[in-house]
Order: C-alpha cells, then sequence, then structure tokens
C-alpha cells in the first residue's frame, strides 16, 4: 500500500506540474496575443491615416490636372519659373 500511495503523489506531483506548465503557456500566449491586438490597432490607425492621405492627394492631382490656374501657381512656387518677360528673383533663405 506504500508504493501504491508513493505512485498516487507521484501522479499527483506530476499532474499538478504539467498544470502549472500549461497554465505558464497560456498566459504567455494571453499577453502575446494582447501585444498582437495592439500592434494590429496601431497598424489599422497607421492604414487609416495612409488611405486619408493618398486621398488627399489624389483629389489634389485630380484638380491639378483639370484646373490650369492652380497648375500655373504650383510651377511657379515649386519650380520658380515665371512667364516670358518676367523676372523671378530667388533668395536663399540662409543656412
Amino acid at each position: 500500500m506504500n508504493s501504491r500511495r508513493a505512485i498516487a503523489a507521484l501522479y499527483a506531483v506530476l499532474l499538478g506540474l504539467f498544470g502549472l506548465g500549461g497554465g505558464m503557456l497560456f498566459l504567455e500566449a494571453r499577453a502575446e496575443q494582447a501585444a498582437l491586438r495592439g500592434r494590429q490597432a496601431r497598424l489599422e490607425r497607421e492604414l487609416a491615416a495612409a488611405k486619408a492621405r493618398l486621398a488627399e492627394q489624389e483629389q489634389f492631382l485630380s484638380r491639378l490636372r483639370t484646373d490650369p490656374v492652380l497648375a500655373e501657381k504650383v510651377i511657379r512656387q515649386r519650380l520658380g519659373y515665371g512667364r516670358p518677360g518676367e523676372v523671378v528673383f530667388r533668395f536663399d533663405n540662409g543656412p
């Protein structure tokens, strides 16, 4: 009978250790899942912001293609071009 009790106690200890190990694995998996959900939420926000920027840029490009006044304004500002006969002064902003 004594050996049966020792075997039963050994099984109980092993079962407890397996339960403890499984519980630790479960907690690690939950922490990893929470981190992944946080990352997913951050990436979804970044994607939404990128889509909004893309929509703005597409709208600006469409206006640039159809509005000659806007096209002239952009060409003058960004490229420093002028009309024939105009003198364009360019200044250095300094260091």
